[in-house]
């Protein structure tokens, strides 16, 4: 859901809500949140209760990582995964992602981890 941040949660529509209910291969959504602002916003509050609400496990992806010191990081990264699991405790990976698409730093973790979900390996793959 690009840009769900920037519309409320009625405007998500049934779709959404659906989607989230009755998909039975979603194995994980992975919720992107800038390192920098450092807290859910009411938005991804709202997305972690549905994903609670219909078990769907959910991965923090810290985002713009290089625009931080490393010791504020790891504070936020901690806060935020605290407070996600205080929203969705059943559904929260124990450990966020940190990336920066300006670095490349945590791209390649991330895709790996895409592929893990997926139960692709990438060596297999090229092996055939």
């Amino acid at each position: 859901m690009p840009g769900y941040g920037f519309r409320s949660r009625d405007e998500w529509g049934d779709f959404i809500m659906k989607y989230l209910s009755t998909r039975k291969v979603l194995r994980r959504v992975f919720l992107l949140i800038e390192a920098k602002v450092g807290e859910l916003k009411a938005t991804d509050r709202s997305f972690l209760e549905l994903a609670e609400q219909y078990k769907v496990p959910v991965q923090i992806v810290l985002t713009k990582t290089d625009k931080m010191k490393r010791g504020d990081l790891d504070t936020t990264c901690q806060a935020v995964i605290r407070s996600a699991t205080d929203i969705a405790p059943s559904v929260i990976q124990p450990t966020a992602l940190r990336c920066s698409t300006r670095t490349k730093v945590g791209i390649d973790a991330l895709q790996l981890e895409l592929l893990r979900v997926c139960d692709i390996n990438p060596g297999e793959e090229t092996a055939k």
